[in-house]
């Protein structure tokens, strides 16, 4: 099934010349998790999502880069930065679970400040896998090997993982190149994923693509794939 694969947009007329477009944070402002900053909504400390919500007033957009409806951001693979627009659209799509954080985003140089939104996205899709018919590789950062695996189950992959977990002096990963899924996972016809554990690459679904382009929005960019 045709969907594509989502990034960030870099070096253009449209984002500017900084990527990513927000990665620092103006003066006074604590990023921590004690502090109840934007390090609370990372998975390391909170799975799923904080309590409290978290204070992200303190953004600040790099001196090359320009507004855009997605910004890049240096935090977190999970985390969305949004401004109103995009947040409407986002609204519209069928995702997993998912929370908004409002935020701000300051430009020193323009000497303004926008409103923005954080969201945080809880997408794990991996035990949909289409096993037989996926091709993973083992890589081993210690000496760059590649091995190609096979896997029949999701159990017998996550018994390889867990593995990997206790090897305390090796460090592999299990990455998926060719992907297929199972039927169980095209009914829940979601319009923005992560595979996880194997891929930790953003895909959205054709719709999404579509309504992206019809509202004219910016700082995305989409590469086709058939998964």
């Amino acid at each position: 099934m045709r969907y594509y694969k989502f990034e960030y947009g870099c070096d253009n007329k449209e984002v500017g010349s900084q990527y990513p477009q927000v990665w620092d944070f103006i003066k006074g402002y604590s990023p921590k998790n004690e502090d109840n900053g934007v390090y609370s909504l990372y998975y390391d400390y909170n799975p799923l999502f904080p309590l409290v919500d978290p204070n992200l007033s303190g953004f600040k957009l790099a001196s090359g880069a320009k507004y855009t409806d997605f910004l890049s951001s240096g935090f977190g693979n999970e985390l969305f930065f949004l401004n109103e627009n995009a947040k409407r659209f986002m609204e519209d799509q069928n995702l997993d679970v998912h929370r908004f954080y409002k935020g701000k985003v300051t430009s020193l140089r323009k000497k303004k400040v926008e409103d923005y939104y954080v969201m945080k996205l809880v997408s794990e899709n991996w035990q949909y896998l289409d096993f037989p018919n996926c091709e993973f590789y083992i890589s081993d950062a210690d000496t760059d090997d590649i091995i190609p695996v096979e896997f029949e189950s999701s159990e017998e992959f996550i018994k390889k993982w867990n593995e990997f977990l206790a090897e305390e002096e090796k460090s592999y990963t299990i990455h998926s190149s060719t992907i297929k899924m199972t039927e169980a996972f095209y009914k829940k016809k979601l319009d923005l994923f992560m595979i996880d554990i194997c891929n930790r690459n953003w895909y959205v679904s054709e719709r999404f693509v579509e309504e992206y382009n019809k509202r004219k929005l910016t700082g995305l960019e989409f590469e086709p794939v058939d998964i």
